[in-house]
């Protein structure tokens, strides 16, 4: 078996916390190794094990991520998912993906170019 994805959460709001999370440490070849939240309480409640990060730059930054999905507002989703792959990082996002269609195309450029 191949080391699993480390992957950091970002957002804990509803989708996080009742669909992204529980998926992401159900998947074994994931490893839910951070939530990046202002909750930090909840986080740690939900999740006692997990490392709590409050800012996007810090999963960013942290060589131990692999992965960021985004469950954040739709608003925050492009740019957001821009900053990940710019970061080295894979990125998954929660729906929508983009506002625009204009936005898509460029992330998906992005995508393929990294």
């Amino acid at each position: 078996m191949t080391n699993p994805v480390r992957t950091a959460l970002v957002g804990f709001g509803y989708a996080g916390r009742t669909f992204h999370a529980p998926l992401i440490a159900a998947c074994p070849d994931l490893r839910l190794e951070a939530v990046v939240s202002r909750q930090v309480e909840a986080v740690s409640e939900h999740w006692p094990d997990v490392r709590v990060l409050t800012a996007f730059d810090e999963a960013l930054a942290d060589p131990a991520i692999d992965l960021i999905v985004l469950a954040t507002p739709n608003d925050l989703h492009a740019s957001q998912a821009e900053a990940a792959l710019k970061a080295g990082k894979a990125a998954v996002v929660d729906k929508p993906f983009t506002l625009t269609a204009d936005e898509a195309r460029r992330l998906a450029a992005l995508a393929d170019e990294r």
